[in-house]
């Protein structure tokens, strides 16, 4: 790798005036026999990461780089890059680079002020050596729009018979999915509709859906379907309860890499005012039109079809839904009535 991808500072810099003052005084006060060498420590060989090596153009990530670069600039800047899940904010294991190998990190300790993305001032990472750390003491700006600045701050490294080694850091945390790029009216090229494989659905999944919902496992088994919002995650729709004239679903915004652990439930909200008749998360005979990425859902209040509800949601770039349409029929006069053209109770401006 080139010289100029290792990494430097201020700090190296002092170090090596102080190393030098304290041997010039040590040399003062010598009077006889010279003090025994004393062994040479090695250093971290910490790298910088090739720009083109961190995409930040997908997903949500945490990346910091070294203080006096630019990533916009420069070939070599990134100093730690950590990818997150969409809304959970999960952490993957980060990464820096020593040498010639990429070294994973967990998190295992946090601490300070947050501003979101659950990005802390002071962050622990365990590395996979015995009493292996780095350390994240960080200054955060306020969260603008979607991302947390990281204004200044410091990583220190510290491995077993090394030198430990701290860098002046700057980064941020946010997300830049395709999804949230789209106009609000169009179709991100991955919103799509897809059938989820039964191997993707896993006990634990099963188990926090009937947990949350009591659905019925028997249904929940004849197809979950997914609606792609980026590379890493989706919507799934769960069918939850069959009836004699209509069934129900849940909605879950899942990280695909790790469903079973990784995974948020949707709600549903009613008008300012109103109650919805069916659970906050579950929406009733569900139809979606793709084109403008809204699902509607009709709860009849009995078979006849003449009282209940309509409404429509729309998918928000963060995977969450908006009301967009409710309309509501209480009542149950024996006129058939169409549920798009019940009384309406509120509009979207």
């Amino acid at each position: 790798m080139p010289a100029r991808s290792r990494v430097t500072g201020r700090a190296r810099k002092i170090a090596a005036a102080l190393a030098a003052a304290l041997l010039t005084t040590a040399q003062a006060g010598a009077q006889q026999k010279p003090a025994p060498a004393v062994p040479t420590v090695p250093e971290i060989d910490l790298k910088l990461f090739n720009t083109q090596e961190v995409d930040r153009s997908k997903g949500c990530s945490v990346a910091l780089w070294q203080a006096d670069r630019d990533p916009a600039k420069d070939r070599f800047a990134y100093v730690f890059t950590e990818v997150l899940a969409p809304r959970t904010h999960a952490r993957q294991p980060a990464r820096i680079r020593i040498g010639s190998e990429t070294v994973a990190l967990n998190r295992v300790a946090k601490g300070g002020r947050t501003n979101g993305y659950d990005l802390y001032e002071h962050q622990l990472y365990r590395l996979p050596g015995e009493n292996e750390y780095a350390i994240l003491d960080l200054k955060l700006g306020e969260l603008e729009g979607e991302a947390v600045a990281v204004e200044g701050g410091s990583m220190t490294v510290v491995m077993r018979g090394r030198q430990v080694f701290r860098v002046a850091v700057r980064g941020g945390a946010g997300c830049n999915t395709p999804a949230a790029a789209a106009e609000p009216e169009s179709l991100s090229g991955l919103f799509q509709r897809y059938d989820v494989k039964p191997p993707q659905v896993q006990r634990a999944f099963v188990q926090s859906v009937q947990k949350r919902y009591g659905c019925s496992a028997e249904v929940m088994r004849t197809g979950i379907v997914g609606f792609q919002l980026s590379e890493e995650s989706a919507i799934w729709q769960i069918p939850c309860e069959r009836f004699a004239y209509q069934a129900s679903a849940v909605f879950a915004l899942v990280y695909l890499p790790d469903p079973a652990t990784q995974h948020t439930f949707l709600d549903f909200k009613a008008p300012r005012g109103r109650e919805r008749t069916s659970p906050a998360g579950v929406l009733m005979n569900p139809e979606w039109n793709l084109r403008t990425r809204t699902v509607r859902s009709v709860a009849l209040g009995r078979a006849a079809g003449d009282c209940g509800v309509f409404e429509r949601h729309k998918v928000a770039a963060d995977g969450s839904f908006t009301l967009v349409e409710y309309r509501e029929k209480k009542a149950c006069d024996g006129k058939e009535t169409k549920p798009e053209e019940f009384p309406l109770v509120f509009r979207a401006p």
